[in-house]
């Protein structure tokens, strides 16, 4: 096993997987650092890539006009940053930036997607876990919409 088969490996996300998924997945990834500040994504940008969070912290935001950015939830190591995309469009419907040094997984979008298309099971796995994270993602957003509109 390489060195990103071995960080595939450590990522809780992946916690696991077999050897062959993880060498699937490697196929698809490359290793990313981002400085402090920097924007990862932008709402309406097209997706490329999905990351698996190293080290470092992210914030999600969505921008409102006049009053700038506001960060809906931040994200770091262990964290999977790229729930929030338009499947249709394949665009982004947050901005994402690093609030820190970070450093990630990058998987490229249409490489996993071919992965997952010939791998049903992998992608099913996948899926599963997507959908778990997703919710609890969800579960935030709703607290913070109690809290900014009262009770």
């Amino acid at each position: 096993m390489d060195n990103l088969e071995q960080s595939l490996a450590a990522h809780p996300f992946l916690a696991g997987l077999t050897s062959q998924q993880l060498q699937l997945l490697a196929e698809c990834a490359s290793l990313v650092n981002f400085r402090a500040n920097q924007v990862i994504f932008a709402e309406g940008e097209e997706v490329k890539a999905l990351y698996l969070l190293r080290f470092g912290r992210v914030a999600v935001e969505v921008h409102r006009t006049r009053r700038g950015p506001k960060t809906i939830y931040t994200l770091g190591e262990g964290d999977f940053l790229g729930l929030f995309w338009s499947g249709e469009e394949g665009k982004w419907f947050f901005d994402a930036r690093a609030m820190e040094l970070t450093r990630a997984i990058a998987l490229n979008f249409d490489c996993l997607r071919r992965v997952l298309d010939n791998n049903p099971d992998l992608g099913y796995e996948l899926l599963k876990r997507f959908v778990r994270m997703q919710a609890q993602k969800i579960k935030i957003l709703k607290l913070q919409l109690v809290d900014f509109y009262g009770s």
